[in-house]
């Protein structure tokens, strides 16, 4: 039994291999109340009619969550002094956007990021976004590596033409994209990896925004795969929402498959589980939850042979056979994967393998990415960066590991619709009639105010004045209301263990 599992794991990917040995175990008896996807199981998600790829004539949104009541509802606010337990009933569990006003004391370090304080701490090259006019929309500029002290000098000097926005982050030897990028891990001291306003909601990255624009720039519409908890330290953001059971009306780039019943977004191509896991990983949770359930089994067997209990050697039996099932389970994971690599070409080299070794983490692209509007050419994306510009002396992959959740072009996450259209109602139902069906919301967040916002909630930022902001995101639950245990399985849970081990 042994040499079965030594050669089972010895053929597995680091990555699968992290998720057999209890990155993802499972917990099988948790009742699954908000993924109950057909409404006649037990809505883990595990099952193929969970899972499946939805026919066309099929209904792909199955969103359960908290809807917006009426066009042009304002989003409310509440305090900060709610307890968790009572943030989580009411706004995290029913998938809720809220803003929060008031002081969180573990995120009260943030106070002191002057200018002066950040051009201190942080230290190396950042990725700036650099628009082709002020008025252009975040998101479709050039990226340019710089010095954060250089970034922070333009800032001051009244540019408003970059923009410090989503960073690539690199990936461990399993393909586990850390929580931070390089940069940030300077300000980490600053403040905690899970803010207690949370509970137990996983981070799944960190990040800060920074910018200037007088006349008010936007990000595009577009929806995130993580729940946000989004802090404006400077200037005002001002916000407009859909919910994700709008998400057909959006007119998104990437075709929908589905929509979880927590608001988790998939297309075709990237389809999840309801808590962002990748489908393989998911598989190998339950086959590691097998594998764990029969290693005790056989345990137990062995004692009760060697004690000589009656049906001990009938039991023994059963147990190697289940133990032998759970690694056949196991190896057929990892036969399926190398299936696909084959399928892709033999020409992919490392990196490429350890970009699908980070998909099994949930890696996906969130917030601003460098895209275009549909009514716009490519010419002034990804283009030529003057060697000025591309202050690029120095600028190296830490560690040579790989940097993964890049930013792309024209993500799937993005609608088609021009951000400068959006207050046109004429030229919306002439070109997106889908769109004026969709019930919209909206808020403002000043400075000192938190925005809740559940993942898949597509959202168009419009920023005024000096502006920096700082987030979270995190792992979209998909447990109903437990606060104890926001997760269906230990997936990401477990995952967070091994991070703070890491990070000790």
């Amino acid at each position: 039994m042994e040499n079965i599992i030594e050669n089972a794991l010895k053929k597995m990917e680091p990555a699968v291999l992290a998720a057999t040995l209890g990155t993802c175990a499972n917990k099988s008896n948790k009742k699954r109340q908000l993924d109950d996807d057909d409404g006649d199981g037990d809505g883990s998600g595990n099952s193929p009619s969970a899972n499946k790829i939805r026919k066309p004539n099929e209904d792909v949104n199955l969103y359960s969550g908290w809807k917006v009541p009426s066009n042009k509802y304002e989003i409310p606010t509440i305090s900060t002094s709610i307890t968790p337990e009572l943030f989580y009933k009411e706004y995290v569990s029913k998938r809720r956007p809220v803003v929060l006003r008031g002081s969180l004391e573990d995120l009260a370090h943030l106070q002191k990021w002057t200018n002066q304080y950040l051009k201190e701490s942080i230290k190396g090259k950042v990725m700036v976004e650099k628009r082709a006019e002020s008025k252009a929309s975040f998101g479709r500029g050039n990226e340019i590596p710089m010095s954060f002290t250089k970034f922070i000098d333009l800032i001051e000097s009244g540019d408003d033409m970059h923009y410090l926005t989503t960073q690539d982050v690199q990936a461990d030897e399993d393909g586990r994209p850390d929580l931070m990028a390089s940069f940030m891990k300077c300000l980490k001291n600053d403040f905690p990896l899970r803010p207690k306003i949370v509970g137990n909601l996983v981070p799944q990255n960190i990040n800060i925004w920074m910018g200037n624009n007088k006349e008010g720039a936007s990000s595009g519409l577009h929806h995130d795969y993580h729940d946000n908890l989004y802090c404006v330290l400077r200037g005002k953001k001002r916000f407009r929402l859909f919910s994700p059971g709008d998400a057909e009306k959006m007119s998104t780039r990437g075709k929908l498959v589905k929509v979880h019943a927590n608001g988790r977004i998939n297309y075709e191509g990237e389809v999840t589980t309801a808590y962002g896991a990748d489908l393989q990983s998911d598989a190998a949770a339950d086959a590691s939850r097998a594998k764990d359930e029969a290693e005790n089994r056989l345990l137990a067997a062995e004692l009760a042979v060697k004690e000589g209990r009656d049906g001990a050697e009938e039991e023994l039996e059963e147990a190697e056979r289940m133990l032998e099932e759970a690694m056949d389970a196991l190896i057929d994971i990892e036969m399926e994967n190398d299936d696909r690599d084959e399928s892709d070409g033999d020409d992919e080299d490392d990196d490429d393998d350890e970009e699908k070794d980070v998909a099994l983490f949930g890696g996906q692209n969130e917030g601003i990415n460098i895209r275009t509007d549909s009514d716009d050419d490519d010419d002034h994306v990804n283009g030529d960066i003057s060697p000025a510009e591309n202050d690029n002396d120095d600028t190296e992959n830490l560690c040579g590991r790989i940097l993964v959740d890049k930013t792309v072009k024209n993500p799937d996450n993005f609608s088609l619709v021009p951000h400068h259209i959006l207050d046109n109602e004429e030229e919306i139902r002439s070109k997106y009639p889908k769109l004026m069906e969709a019930k919209v919301s909206f808020c403002e967040i000043e400075a000192g105010e938190i925005l809740y916002l559940p993942a898949s909630w597509f959202h168009e930022v419009t920023s005024f004045g000096g502006h920096l902001a700082f987030n979270y995101w995190f792992h979209p639950p998909d447990a109903h209301d437990d606060f104890d245990n926001p997760y269906t399985t230990n997936f990401w849970s477990n995952d967070f263990k091994q991070r703070l081990v890491t990070l000790a």
